[in-house]
């Protein structure tokens, strides 16, 4: 079930002014920021004396309190930050995802959560960790997606130490982008799924055959090799999905019972603002929201536009 929001229309809550909210936010940042970045120098630290020393004791003394900075300063101002946007701007964000994609069902139609993230299998690698926000959907020009800003992650045991004696656990981050569900939106019998190879691109030219193959498996639902299914417009569309924004790669693609599902790379955020944005720039925060909802929209014409979806042969 979905959270119920923070509402800050409701009796008891303080609005603030754009000055107030400005100050508190940006207070709230700087103790985020200052607290990454001690924390992050410590455990660096920590980890080189570890090579150098070799002494436990030391190690702890300048790890532990390195960790400790992040869950008792960076991590609850975070947290602060979030509910404070969420109950001032709350309400703005809201009428402007309506205005935009219309009302939101409920429940949601076509979820995009840990499970469905496990079945879709997006990502050709396993993960151990997700993070899903801002989920919302909608309608776009008559067609009803569902779109999420994702962060998949696993953890991985490998050794360490000078002799490789020892043992250190690491998370990996796999993918950090956005989910996009779009229903009934291609030929139903389209059984495509396209996951990435992980492979350099480099210079290759994915819109060829050859290069293509060398960075993305394709299959169908019951796993069977699909590459004699990938058409010129497939490869076309896959290109521009990547062109879409600044440093856009694919993690997966499924094309399946008329529906569409992809993960793409990237730093655009779906629904919200950017991490390095100034939150003092109140202003600055609604024209962001705004926009990346402008950019959903761009992102479902260039889909809905390609040619891809029609299940012509190649």
């Amino acid at each position: 079930m979905r959270k119920k929001r923070n509402d800050p229309d409701a009796p008891g809550t303080q609005r603030m002014t754009d000055a107030e909210l400005s100050k508190k936010l940006g207070s709230y940042q700087k103790a985020e920021s200052l607290g990454i970045l001690l924390g992050v120098l410590l455990v660096i630290a920590g980890c080189i004396s570890m090579f150098i020393r070799r002494d436990p004791l030391l190690v702890c003394a300048l790890a532990f309190p390195g960790v400790a900075l992040f869950l008792l300063v960076a991590k609850p101002a975070q947290n602060k930050k979030k509910a404070l946007m969420q109950q001032q701007l709350g309400g703005f964000f809201r009428a402007e995802l309506t205005k935009a994609f219309g009302p939101e069902p409920e429940p949601a139609t076509l979820p995009i959560d840990w499970a469905y993230m496990k079945a879709a299998k997006l990502s050709a690698v396993d993960f151990t960790e997700c993070t899903i926000t801002d989920f919302h959907e909608g309608e776009h020009k008559g067609l009803r997606f569902s779109a999420a800003n994702v962060e998949l992650r696993r953890t991985v045991e490998e050794k360490s130490g000078p002799d490789n004696d020892n043992w250190m656990t690491r998370t990996e981050t796999l993918f950090r982008g956005i989910v996009v569900r779009c229903k009934g939106i291609c030929d139903p019998a389209l059984d495509i799924a396209l996951n990435d190879r992980f492979q350099d691109r480099k210079k290759d030219d994915i819109t060829t055959p050859a290069a293509f193959r060398k960075h993305f498996a394709a299959h169908t639902a019951d796993g069977r090799e699909a590459d004699d299914h990938i058409t010129p417009q497939l490869r076309d569309l896959v290109q521009k999905l990547e062109a879409s924004s600044t440093h856009a790669r694919l993690c997966g693609l499924i094309l399946r019972d008329g529906d569409l599902t992809l993960a793409l790379n990237t730093r655009y955020v779906f629904a919200g603002v950017p991490e390095e944005l100034d939150l003092r720039d109140i202003d600055g925060i609604r024209k962001w929201f705004t926009a990346s909802l402008t950019g959903m929209g761009n992102f479902l014409d260039l889909i809905m536009e390609s040619p891809a979806l029609t299940g012509a042969a190649e």
